[in-house]
């Protein structure tokens, strides 16, 4: 019996006489007459006695073979279903020339085999190259991209192991990278590091020149080539390299990025090391070509990355010069906000169980949170800085205006005096006395004016104090020097001082709050990838309240953004204990808790969030280094 691709065989079905085989044998033809353990493709004629049934049992069971119709008892056989009748008695010669159609026919078939088992490979080739393509495409993770296409390539070329390097331009001198080795017979005790780029070691020959090295034995490189194979890891492991394929991975500007090295070719039966044939170097160049441009996008990517998240923080920096007393707020924010959501769904809140959060999402949200407040760099500075209803210069008037109505009441009370001393009827000191009570009277209640302005001047967290006084101040009334009537306060500074939560008048106050609409166009007009497309309307809602009282847009309940809704209970709380506001002291947490929980009762807050921030302590992971995972 013989093997696939030897000499071709004629099978006989046991007990025929037949004269070809006879012919055959004598002209060194192998003869089968086993009963079913012929190698089915070696079999070139199959000799049958003609019936239908033993001519279509013996074509399905030699689909490379010629049917031969041969009688066994001498009497001729014609039959329309054999490729050949063998007629009794037939000529040595005509035997000799149907063996020679039989082998003809035979070797037709095989290279039609051949060819079409060559084609279907080539076609899972293609196939694999594709899937190659589109996995590398939606690697994100380097360490992950580096993974698939080493074991990628493996798959398409059987190798019992493979390198990968990458050039590194980061430094003064180009270095190569030791990035990732994989091999099935050992364990490869894989650790990165940096080599010199030079001409002597195989992968930097190839990165340097971009030149492919194919060596069938590692240790048989001509003395004259300029690199050389080291040895050290073959001694180490007890492992034995033979063959080698390196291949440069080169970027769409033909740069070199990198180097591919695959050892030791594998046979079909995965037992025997063969070298690299030039469709091996095809195929995995064309790996390579793949890797390369993978490599950059994710280099490209990573970079862009870098950038967007430096332009962030360089906005968050550019809003915290115009307002160093809130620096660290934006971060602050973005920190509690990325906790408070990802606590939601570990939560017993059974309406936030079956949320899911998303890699992309959470890094959304934190972009929105960490610029929130990005629109006030078009608040005039003299609003934002506003520590107190009234601006220093403003109360500096004010006790100006006092101190002079001091002096010009002295100043009557000593004209009082005299008048007394040339007319009056009663004694001097009777008259001084009561001058002096009048007196003492009058610059008390400026006195006590000054003091409420200055009380009144502070901004109130809550909006349950009253300034009816205030207005007692406002119609306290004197003669300038030039005979004007003025007084101590303004209009415009009663309208300050009675500002009841806060330090803000109406007006200030609407161009604080235009800060979030500043912030909506500034992020609206940014080229935000699909996965942060929603950073402008988290970012944009984190003053909407849940009855529709807030601003920009007077959202309502789930109409404002869940980030967005989380966003604000973190905004309110950083506000109230943060320790760097110059217009209040900083709020213990259990009284900022309680305001929470008030703006809740009046319908402003979401209850649940408010609940899981104060349960989990959200606040708490400010303790933490802040990640920029996400």
């Amino acid at each position: 019996m013989a093997a696939a691709g030897m000499k071709p065989t004629i099978f006989v079905n046991d007990g025929l006489d037949s004269q070809l085989a006879l012919v055959a044998r004598a002209q060194g033809w192998l003869v089968d007459c086993s009963d079913g353990d012929s190698v089915q493709l070696s079999v070139a004629i199959a000799i049958c006695d003609g019936s239908t049934e033993s001519v279509d049992s013996l074509r399905s069971r030699f689909p490379l073979a010629l049917v031969v119709a041969e009688p066994s008892d001498g009497e001729a056989i014609t039959t329309e279903h054999a490729d050949l009748n063998l007629p009794p008695g037939t000529p040595r010669g005509f035997a000799v020339q149907m063996l020679s159609l039989g082998a003809d026919h035979w070797h037709r078939n095989r290279r039609m085999m051949d060819l079409a088992k060559d084609v279907a490979r080539r076609k899972a080739q293609t196939r694999q190259l594709s899937e190659i393509g589109l996995s590398l495409s939606g690697r994100g993770d380097v360490e992950a991209l580096l993974e698939t296409i080493l074991s990628e390539a493996r798959r398409l070329v059987p190798s019992d192991g493979a390198s990968l390097y990458l050039v590194a331009k980061d430094r003064a001198e180009d270095e190569l990278v030791f990035k990732l080795a994989q091999n099935d017979s050992i364990s490869v005790p894989y650790i990165e590091q940096r080599l010199p780029l030079t001409r002597e070691s195989v992968a930097g020959f190839v990165a340097l020149t971009g030149n492919e090295l194919n060596l069938a034995d590692v240790y048989r490189i001509p003395p004259s080539a300029p690199y050389r194979f080291n040895a050290s890891f073959d001694e180490q492991m007890s492992y034995r390299t033979r063959s080698m394929l390196v291949i440069a991975m080169r970027d769409h500007r033909g740069d070199v990025v990198g180097v591919l090295q695959f050892i030791n070719r594998l046979s079909a039966d995965g037992e025997t090391v063969t070298p690299f044939v030039d469709e091996d170097a095809e195929i995995l160049r064309a790996v390579a070509s793949q890797a390369a441009v993978s490599i950059q996008k994710n280099s490209l990517i990573n970079n862009i990355n870098q950038l967007f998240e430096s332009f962030v923080h360089a906005s968050v920096k550019a809003i915290e010069q115009r307002d160093p007393s809130t620096s660290g707020h934006s971060s602050r924010v973005a920190q509690t906000t990325v906790e408070l959501l990802q606590a939601l769904p570990r939560s017993d809140v059974s309406r936030f169980h079956g949320l899911t959060l998303s890699e992309d999402h959470l890094k959304e949200v934190r972009y929105a949170a960490l610029l929130h407040d990005f629109g006030k760099v078009a608040v005039r500075e003299n609003v934002l800085l506003k520590a107190n209803k009234l601006t220093d210069e403003r109360l500096e008037i004010v006790r100006y205006r006092v101190e002079l109505q001091k002096e010009r009441l002295r100043r009557r009370a000593v004209e009082r005096q005299l008048h007394a001393l040339h007319h009056g009827s009663e004694s001097n000191d009777v008259a001084r006395a009561r001058s002096l009570r009048q007196l003492e009277r009058e610059i008390s209640l400026l006195d006590d004016y000054f003091d409420a302005v200055a009380s009144a001047n502070k901004p109130n967290v809550s909006d349950d104090d009253r300034f009816d006084h205030l207005q007692a101040i406002r119609q306290y009334g004197f003669r300038e020097l030039d005979g004007t009537l003025s007084g101590l306060i303004t209009d415009a500074d009663l309208v300050a001082l009675s500002v009841a939560r806060g330090s803000l008048t109406t007006e200030e106050r609407q161009e604080i709050q235009a800060h979030v609409a500043h912030t909506i166009e500034f992020l609206s007009v940014l080229p935000w990838p699909p996965e942060l497309s929603q950073v402008s309307l988290i970012a944009g809602a984190h003053h909407e309240k849940l009855d529709g009282s807030g601003y920009p847009y007077g959202m309502v309940g789930d109409e404002i953004p869940l980030a967005s809704r989380v966003m604000t209970v973190c905004d309110i709380f950083d506000a109230l204990t943060a320790m760097d506001r110059p217009y209040k002291p900083a709020m213990s947490e259990e009284v900022a808790l309680n305001i929470l929980h008030s703006d809740v009762k009046r319908g402003l807050l979401d209850a649940d969030i408010v609940d899981v921030f104060s349960q989990a302590k959200v606040w708490r992971c400010l303790d933490r280094p802040v990640s920029k995972a996400v």
